[in-house]
């Protein structure tokens, strides 16, 4: 029973404090592919890569590569910027024939994984203009707790707010977990060129915060946050464009 009102809980307080599948915004679904490889993974990521390009598909596959954490080593395939029916559409047409060339090129060199729906939460990002993508991404994790959703959804806002106003110089994506995972799962990702970008702004997080709210309002908000967050976690993803696809402009 206990662990049912903890589900129930939390698939509430997500609906009720975040725009999700019902209310998401047009084109902000995200499906995300994990990849623990084996010997050989690397070319057949390239073939089947290669399979996209001969069928012209019409979406972006962006590959990178776990370089820290316990993760370390395994890959994430992405695709971005969909509606949920696009996902119909694109099986509807690619499908049959991605899962052919999958099992062949793909599923004899993979040790597992996992795949995932995400939303791009873009009332709380500041996302860079580049449309290349980066070298590098810093990602943080972040569970919440089940009775903590509101919470953790009312200071991603202020924080959000206060770089705002305090113009500080950092750009971000934020995404949470819509299907395929342990919930509520939230994932910052800040953009990287190099190693040197892992420094940051002059400006710390702390000073900016209590500089855009003021000092007592930065603390209680630092608190807040704290109680509503669960567990939390960071990595560090390489881009692989030798084992990404982007369409041919037009």
């Amino acid at each position: 029973m206990r662990r049912s009102m903890t589900v129930l809980c939390a698939l509430l307080g997500a609906s009720l404090a975040l725009p999700l599948v019902a209310q998401e915004k047009p084109a902000n679904v995200a499906r995300v592919f994990v990849t623990v490889p084996k010997p050989g993974y690397e070319d057949g990521r390239k073939r089947h890569m290669d399979w996209h390009r001969k069928q012209n598909d019409t979406w972006t596959w962006e590959t990178w590569q776990v370089e820290t954490g316990d993760a370390a080593g395994s890959f994430l395939t992405i695709t971005l910027g969909h509606k949920w029916k696009d996902f119909d559409d694109w099986a509807a047409k690619y499908g049959e024939g991605d899962n052919a060339d999958g099992a062949k090129n793909l599923t004899p060199y993979t040790a597992g994984g996992s795949n995932g729906f995400w939303i791009y939460r873009a009332e709380i990002s500041r996302p860079s203009e580049s449309k290349e993508p980066p070298k590098m991404l810093e990602v943080f994790h972040f569970l919440a707790k089940a009775d903590g959703v509101d919470e953790f959804s009312l200071a991603m806002r202020k924080i959000h707010e206060a770089i705002g106003k305090t113009n500080w110089p950092s750009h971000y994506e934020w995404y949470q977990l819509a299907n395929g995972g342990e919930h509520p799962h939230f994932v910052l990702v800040l953009p990287r060129n190099s190693w040197a970008d892992m420094a940051g702004p002059d400006v710390s997080f702390v000073a900016m915060l209590e500089k855009g709210l003021g000092q007592q309002d930065a603390a209680a908000l630092l608190r807040s946050l704290g109680k509503s967050i669960h567990r939390e976690w960071s990595e560090v993803l390489v881009h692989r464009p030798d084992l990404s696809y982007r369409p041919a402009a037009k």
